[in-house]
C-alpha cells in the first residue's frame, strides 16, 4: 500500500509499505527532508548509501528488537510471528519521537492519534511482560506506544497520574537493574546532573524501574550516533571533542558539562553500557531547533550486575565511550576539563542508602548478603577513586 511517512504532520517520504513483509519496498518520493530522522538526512547526503535501505533500518529500529529478553513468550501472547509485524498496528507511533506512517489518502492528523495526549490501553500488555499469572484469554490491545521499544530488557509504557511512565524489568541473572537506576539516578540528584529520574517497583514480585516520559509532546529524542554522523570526524580529533563541537555549533548549552557528566556517573557505578543510543540531544520537531541534550537515561547496565560473586571486581574495568566499546574507566578523564567542578561531598551517606535499598529488595532479586557486601563495598571504592581524580 502506499503511504506517506510524516513527522507531527510535516510529510517527507512517499512509500510502498509491502504488509505481508513488513517492509518498505519502495522509496517514490522524499519531501521536506529538514523534517525526516536525522538518520535519513545524514544518508541522504551519502550518494553511497541507498535511502531505501536506510529508510528500512530507520523503520525497523523502531520496533521490538528480536533479541529481548523472553521475546518469544511475549510475541506468542501478542499473537503475532515477529516483532516487525507490530510496527504498523499503530501507525508507527512512539512515545520517543513524533514519527509516524499513514495511508496515502487517509486524512487522520497527528492530533487525532499520538499517544502523548491520547490515553492508551497498556495494563495487558504490562501483565503480558512482566506477570506470570497472565491470562492468556486477556485481549491486548496493538494500538499502543508498547509497539516501538527498544531495548534487550523487557519493558513498557503505563499511564500513572495522567503521566507516561516506561517501566523496566531486568536482563542479568542478578536482577540489579532496577536499583542501579535508582541509584544513578540518586547519584545525578546529588550531583545536580540532569536525569531521568527513575523508581523501583515491584510487579507480580518482580523488581521493576519507572521513569516518567522525559520527551514532550513537541520534541524528539536524536541519538548521539546520528549526532556523530552529521559531519566528518578529523582525524586528529578524539570522538568526544568532535561531539561537542557538533552539539556547540547547534546551539547546546553547557555540551561539555553535561556530556562529561554522565560519563563520571558512568565512572561511578561502572556502566558498561552506554552505546551512542542511550544518550544524545533533544529536538523541537515544529522549529527544528536543537534545545538540549538528553537528561542521562539508562544506567541499568552496571555495577557488575553481569558478574557472578567471585568474578565481581570495583578497582577497574570497561565501558563503552562514543566509537571506543572497550574503554578501561581509569581512562576517562584524561581529557576532562569540568570534574573539579563536582563535590563529592554531596555522596556522603550514599552508600547506606543504597545498602537499605539493596536489602529492602532483596526478597525480589534474592541477592545474597556478601553480594550484597561486595556492592557497597565496590560503590565506596568508586567513590574514592573519584575523589582522587578530582584532587589531582
Amino acid at each position: 500500500m502506499r503511504c506517506i511517512l510524516l513527522n507531527k504532520n510535516k510529510e517527507f517520504a512517499l512509500i510502498e509499505y509491502s504488509t505481508e513483509q513488513n517492509i518498505i519496498s519502495n522509496l517514490y518520493e522524499i519531501f521536506n527532508i529538514e523534517y525526516a530522522p536525522l538518520s535519513i538526512q545524514n544518508a541522504n547526503k551519502d550518494k553511497s548509501k541507498s535511502l531505501l535501505k536506510e529508510l528500512n533500518n530507520w523503520l525497523k529500529s523502531r520496533g521490538i528488537p528480536s533479541w529481548r529478553k523472553d521475546i518469544e513468550h511475549l510475541l506468542e501472547k501478542l499473537q503475532v510471528s515477529s516483532p516487525e509485524e507490530l510496527i504498523n498496528k499503530a501507525f508507527a507511533l512512539s512515545l520517543s519521537d513524533q514519527y509516524w506512517m499513514k495511508e496515502e489518502n487517509d486524512k487522520i492528523t497527528w492530533e487525532d492519534i499520538n499517544f502523548f495526549t491520547h490515553d492508551f490501553q497498556y495494563k495487558a500488555y504490562l501483565n503480558a511482560s512482566f506477570s506470570s499469572s497472565y491470562n492468556s484469554e486477556e485481549q491486548i490491545d496493538l494500538h499502543s506506544p508498547n509497539n516501538t521499544t527498544d531495548g534487550m530488557i523487557q519493558k513498557a509504557w503505563a499511564i500513572e497520574d495522567g503521566k507516561r511512565v516506561l517501566v523496566k524489568g531486568s536482563y542479568e541473572h542478578s536482577r540489579q537493574e532496577p536499583i542501579n537506576e535508582w541509584l544513578g539516578s540518586n547519584i545525578c540528584k546529588r550531583l545536580g546532573f540532569e536525569h531521568c529520574d527513575y523508581k523501583i517497583d515491584v510487579i507480580d514480585n518482580k523488581i521493576v524501574s519507572k521513569c516518567e516520559n522525559f520527551v514532550k509532546e513537541d520534541e524528539e529524542i536524536i541519538t548521539a550516533n546520528d549526532v556523530f554522523e552529521t559531519k566528518r570526524k578529523n582525524n586528529n580529533t578524539s570522538d568526544m571533542e568532535h561531539y561537542i563541537k557538533i552539539l556547540k555549533k547547534h546551539g547546546i548549552k553547557d555540551a561539555r558539562k553535561s556530556v562529561e557528566n554522565m560519563f563520571i556517573l558512568d565512572f561511578l557505578i561502572m556502566n558498561y553500557d552506554r552505546h551512542m543510543k542511550n544518550y544524545g540531544i533533544i529536538r523541537n520537531v515544529d522549529t527544528l531547533k536543537w534545545v538540549k541534550t538528553t537528561p542521562i537515561f539508562d544506567n541499568g547496565q552496571a555495577m557488575q550486575c553481569d558478574k557472578i560473586l567471585d568474578d565481581m571486581n570495583f578497582e577497574d574495568g570497561k565501558g563503552k565511550f562514543f566509537k571506543n566499546t572497550d574503554k578501561k574507566f581509569s581512562t576517562y578523564f584524561q581529557n576532562f576539563k569540568t570534574l573539579k567542578d563536582i563535590d563529592i561531598t554531596k555522596l556522603e551517606g550514599l552508600t547506606e542508602e543504597y545498602k537499605e535499598t539493596l536489602y529492602k529488595y532483596q526478597k525480589y532479586t534474592e541477592i545474597s548478603n556478601e553480594r550484597i557486601d561486595k556492592l557497597v563495598n565496590g560503590l565506596n571504592r568508586r567513590m574514592e577513586y573519584l575523589s582522587k581524580y578530582i584532587s589531582k
